[in-house]
């Protein structure tokens, strides 16, 4: 595949990709080489190595997750949920070849391209309607659903998130009017909550985003929405716990 065509196939950036490649190239996982016909395109073709290592993450990554958080569904659960979306997926510009399985018989690419895919949507969203980055909006959001003001700390542990970057998202929307904030009990903590401007914010982006994710997912049976919606919680649950074991 021409390294040109990476960035839409892999929803990532030039430079990311490029760095990438490299990286791939040296660990000798991908042949790196030019175009016969056109010495300015670079091709990228997986190596024998490459096809192993490959195999490897996708078997290590379905077996963790059997293990874990899908350990009370069945192997016909799995399959069925892993399979349930392509018109999400078309939708989502994830085309075929992510959602094909030649990487693994259950787990595919698709597996992990349409949440991302998703994100992307929705970081575009966030930005259009509120001028901020997806952090930002999810300190925002969370404030939203609570009814008193929450402290710096409480916000970080509660969205998994360095205190470092909840502190510079506070910031943000507080210069942008969206929140007030308040020295706490001593002088090191804060306590933060929604300003009517925030609000208002808060509620227009998370309706848009609810819009945007309903229409996504029009064409999707009910009960495997609901069951999707249900593993998707216990693996919420279950990463968050464990985030906060570590701590």
């Amino acid at each position: 595949m021409n390294l040109a065509s990476f960035p839409r196939n892999v929803l990532g950036n030039e430079n990311t990709v490029v760095v990438a490649a490299a990286k791939l190239a040296k660990a000798s996982l991908v042949e790196k080489r030019r175009e016969r016909t056109d010495g300015r395109v670079v091709v990228l073709s997986e190596t024998p190595h490459g096809a192993q290592a490959v195999e490897d993450c996708f078997d290590a990554l379905y077996d963790h997750l059997r293990a874990t958080v899908w350990c009370g569904h069945s192997d016909e659960d799995v399959y069925e949920i892993m399979y349930a979306f392509p018109s999400v997926a078309e939708k989502l510009g994830v085309g075929r070849v992510e959602i094909n399985n030649a990487c693994h018989s259950v787990m595919t690419p698709a597996f992990l391209m349409i949440p991302l895919a998703l994100l992307r949507r929705w970081e575009a969203i966030v930005q259009q309607y509120a001028g901020l980055s997806f952090n930002e909006y999810r300190c925002l959001s969370l404030l939203e659903t609570r009814p008193a003001a929450m402290g710096g700390c409480a916000i970080a542990d509660a969205l998994t998130l360095d205190r470092s970057a909840v502190s510079s998202a506070i910031s943000k929307l507080h210069s942008l009017g969206f929140v007030s904030v308040l020295a706490g009990e001593d002088r090191r903590s804060r306590t933060v909550s929604l300003t009517d401007k925030g609000e208002i914010a808060a509620a227009l982006t998370t309706a848009k985003l609810g819009r945007l994710t309903a229409e996504l997912y029009s064409d999707v049976d009910a009960l495997l929405k609901a069951k999707t919606n249900e593993l998707h919680m216990r693996m919420h649950t279950a990463y968050a716990t464990k985030s906060e074991n570590l701590k």
